[in-house]
């Protein structure tokens, strides 16, 4: 099933396109890429694949976010091992053509994606793929003095720690996005008090409203409309874990009401409101869905939209079997509880009104 159509193309495409990129545009770019990697990771999931053609701009605009695709060969990572290999010859960490491996492949294939973006080529060729998984096992990284005379040493620091042979010595995900490169060339987000204002305000409603709203946000915004909201999370995830806590929530609202007491009632209250399967965090769309502007994201226009998408056979009404086809299946008592506060008729349907009044309350 098809959930989101990312317009901007791979970021193999770009690279082909610009040959190579600034130190800035890099950071910016691999960044990222890692926080997504540095999430799962922290989910206990590693990608196994990652290479530029793996990861897609959400829109053709220069600034579009990206967003990694093709979990095809991920799996869940914990005391079990990794043996079989995988991954692409250009990209693929040495331990695992040793078939023993773990998370950190995945850095060593961003360290990969790294170099491609600041030179134009790998760190590691061949005309075979056996020549060049005899390189990668070696994992002797050059620098040409042509290519990389203008590069930053910590640029190439960092990528050594990447492209480390040693997996013990490699960097994980969170340390390579504490590394000083990227604080150099990254700009502190400032946080937008409205979004904190929109999230101290947020009221829970229904579940089957917020999974509506959730459809919404997800399939019918574009990057403008919350492009704020991803700064502000950004800037509140200190750790950069994709998950914000308690002392996170802290610290962002002492930057704006000072106050000690009150940011920790404000950070509790909102815990309680938002976080719904009792994580004792809140997630990134957890975030989003609180802390978004919803009278200004659910125009009438969105809101018609949404119900012909749900309206399956166009006949004016939505049912459990519609619902259940667009967003998998519903437990009944959630579509009970929904049809008790919609379904004003009680014919065991949604009509258009009902639930054009669902989102004006």
């Amino acid at each position: 099933m098809i959930t989101e159509y990312l317009s901007g193309g791979e970021l193999f495409e770009r690279i082909k396109k610009m040959q190579v990129f600034t130190e800035k545009r890099a950071s910016e770019l691999i960044r990222q890429i890692l926080l997504a990697i540095n999430y799962c990771h922290e989910q206990k999931i590693v990608h196994r694949d990652l290479k530029p053609e793996n990861v897609l701009f959400s829109g053709p605009e220069p600034d579009q976010n990206l967003k990694i695709i093709d979990f095809g060969c991920s799996r869940r990572f914990n005391t079990s091992k990794m043996t079989k290999r995988l991954g692409t010859p250009y990209y693929i960490a040495p331990e695992v053509l040793g078939h023993n491996y773990t998370e950190k492949c995945d850095i060593w294939s961003c360290g990969v994606i790294l170099y491609i973006l600041l030179c134009g080529y790998p760190p590691f060729t061949g005309k075979t793929e056996q020549e060049i998984f005899e390189k990668v096992k070696q994992g002797r990284l050059k620098f040409p003095n042509e290519e990389w005379e203008f590069i930053s040493k910590e640029a190439k620091h960092l990528i050594q720690k990447m492209i480390q042979v040693d997996v013990n010595l490699r960097y994980s995900a969170s340390q390579v996005l504490s590394d000083p490169w990227f604080q150099k060339h990254t700009t502190n987000q400032p946080i937008n008090k409205k979004v904190l204002d929109n999230l101290s305000q947020f009221q829970a409603t229904s579940e089957f409203r917020t999974a509506i709203v959730q459809y919404i946000i997800s399939q019918m915004t574009n990057h403008k409309e919350i492009e704020d909201l991803q700064h502000t999370f950004q800037s509140l995830d200190i750790n950069r874990d994709g998950v914000l806590s308690k002392e996170e929530l802290i610290q962002g609202y002492k930057r704006i009401i000072k106050n000690q007491e009150e940011a920790e009632q404000q950070a509790e209250r909102i815990l309680e409101e938002i976080d719904k399967n009792l994580s004792g965090q809140i997630d990134y769309s957890e975030f989003i869905m609180a802390s978004i502007n919803q009278s200004k994201i659910l125009s009438q226009k969105k809101i018609e939209q949404a119900f012909r998408i749900f309206d399956l056979d166009g006949d004016g009404y939505i049912t459990k079997q519609e619902v259940e086809d667009v967003m998998g299946t519903l437990n009944q008592d959630v579509w009970q509880l929904f049809l008790q506060e919609t379904d004003h008729n009680k014919d065991g349907k949604i009509s258009y009104q009902e639930f054009l009044k669902l989102f004006s309350k």
